[in-house]
């Protein structure tokens, strides 16, 4: 996982669109940084909504490395999906 995710991973992560965590990250909801591409949300900040939806989805509690691990999956399962479209 890089130290920085995009809206696009974060969106991913939450099942969300890119827009609603542009919002969220507005508001405050989310931390992250604007930068001139966009923004950006820090590793730290999508290890905890990753922990906050699983653990309120599915009701178990994961490490950071295997959180790591899961978010890492989507990603490139995701991307992969984009590349083929």
């Amino acid at each position: 996982m890089d130290d920085q995710l995009s809206t696009e991973q974060v969106a991913w992560i939450l099942d969300r669109s890119q827009e609603s965590v542009r919002d969220m990250i507005r508001s405050g909801e989310i931390e992250g940084a604007r930068i001139p591409a966009g923004f950006r949300i820090p590793k730290a900040e999508a290890l905890r909504l990753a922990r906050e939806r699983i653990e309120a989805e599915a009701g178990r509690k994961l490490s950071d490395r295997q959180l790591e691990r899961v978010i890492d999956e989507l990603i490139a399962t995701n991307e992969e999906r984009r590349e083929r479209s």
